[in-house]
C-alpha cells in the first residue's frame, strides 16, 4: 500500500548514494579498478602475506598481491610474490620491497621505498625484496633474552645479596652489644671527668689560675724586654770593637797590645753574651708554653704539689 507521506524519490537517492560510498570504499580497498601492470619480488619469508594483501607506494596504495609461488633455489625455498600495480606507475630500478606492518595488531603490507635511479622497471620486472622485521619474533627473542638474564644473572645476584645481608645481620647482633656497652663506659668515664673538673675549677681556683696566667705573661714579657735590651748591648759592643780594631790599627805597639787583650775580653764577653740571650730567649718560649698549658688545663697547675723551698738555711 502506498503511503503519501514518503517521499520515495528521497529514499532512492539515498539508496544510490550509500552504494556509491560502498564502491568508492571498495575501490580504495582494492587498490583502484582497472587493468594493472605486473611487476615480481621475492622472499626468503612471507610470514603475513596473503592473495590481496595491499601494496604501497611509500604508504600511498598502488595495488595488491596477486599471487605467491614457492620457488626451489640454491639455497633453499624462496617465494615469488606478484604484484598488480596501478598501471603505468613508474618504479625507478632502485627501488625496495619490504614485507612491513605498522604495529602489532595492524595489518601487513608490501611497502616499495622508492630508489634514486633514473631508470624505471618495465612491467614484468623484478623489484629488489628485503625481508621486514617480524616483531613477534623479535619479541619472542627479547623475553627469550630476559628470561635468561633473569636465570643467569638476577636471580644469582638476589641470592648472593641475600646471602651477604644474612652474615652482616649475623655480625651486627653479635657485635652491637659489645659496641653499645663500649659507647656507655666511654659516656660514664666522661661524666666522671667532667664532674672531677667542676669540683677543681670553683671560684677560688679559677682566681688563682687567673693570677698566674697574668703574671707568666708579665714575666714572659720582661724576658722579652730583656732580650732586646741585651741584643742593643751586643750591637754597641761590636760597634765598639770596630772602633777599637781602628785605633790599634794606628797606635803603637802598647796600645795594639793593650787593645788586643780588650778585644780578647770582649769577644768573651760577647759569646757570653750570646749564650745568655739564646737561654733568655729558651726561656722566654718555655714560659710562653707553659702559659699555653696552663690556659688550656688549668687543672695540671691546681691538682699538683708544690715545690719544695731549696733556699740557702741561715745559721741560727
Amino acid at each position: 500500500m502506498k503511503r503519501d507521506t514518503i517521499n520515495y524519490f528521497a529514499v532512492g537517492l539515498f539508496v544510490l548514494a550509500g552504494l556509491g560510498v560502498l564502491f568508492w570504499a571498495l575501490y580504495r580497498i582494492s587498490g583502484g579498478a582497472g587493468e594493472r601492470d605486473i611487476y615480481y619480488t621475492q622472499y626468503r619469508n612471507v610470514a603475513g602475506l596473503s592473495n590481496g594483501t595491499l601494496v604501497t607506494y611509500e604508504g600511498y596504495v598502488l595495488g595488491k598481491v596477486e599471487g605467491i609461488a614457492p620457488e626451489r633455489t640454491d639455497e633453499g625455498i624462496a617465494y615469488r610474490v606478484m604484484l598488480g600495480l596501478r598501471k603505468d606507475w613508474e618504479i625507478p630500478s632502485d627501488s625496495v620491497a619490504r614485507i612491513y606492518s605498522e604495529g602489532l595488531l595492524a595489518d601487513t603490507v608490501v611497502n616499495i621505498s622508492e630508489g634514486h635511479s633514473t631508470t624505471f622497471l618495465e612491467p614484468g620486472g623484478l623489484i629488489k625484496g628485503e625481508q621486514g622485521i617480524d616483531l613477534f619474533a623479535v619479541i619472542g627473542e627479547v623475553a627469550g633474552d630476559f628470561g635468561d638474564l633473569s636465570e643467569n644473572a638476577i636471580r644469582p645476584l638476589i641470592e648472593s645479596l641475600n646471602q651477604t645481608v644474612q652474615q652482616v645481620g649475623g655480625v651486627l647482633e653479635s657485635r652491637v652489644p659489645v659496641i653499645v656497652s663500649d659507647v656507655e663506659h666511654l659516656v660514664g668515664r666522661l661524666n666522671e671527668s667532667a664532674t672531677h673538673l667542676s669540683g677543681i675549677m670553683d671560684e677560688e681556683g679559677e682566681r688563682k689560675a687567673k693570677r698566674i696566667l697574668t703574671n707568666i705573661d708579665q714575666a714572659s714579657a720582661d724576658l722579652s724586654k730583656l732580650t732586646a735590651g741585651l741584643t742593643e748591648v751586643k750591637r754597641d759592643a761590636q760597634v765598639l770593637m770596630a772602633k777599637l780594631d781602628g785605633l790599634v790599627s794606628e797606635s803603637g805597639p802598647d796600645m795594639q797590645q793593650a787593645t788586643a787583650e780588650l778585644r780578647h775580653i770582649l769577644e768573651q764577653v760577647s759569646r757570653y753574651s750570646s749564650g745568655i740571650l739564646q737561654n733568655m730567649d729558651d726561656t722566654s718560649r718555655n714560659m710562653n708554653e707553659f702559659s699555653r698549658k696552663i690556659r688550656d688545663n688549668p687543672g695540671t697547675l691546681l691538682g699538683g704539689s708544690a715545690p719544695r723551698d731549696k733556699g740557702v738555711q741561715r745559721d741560727r
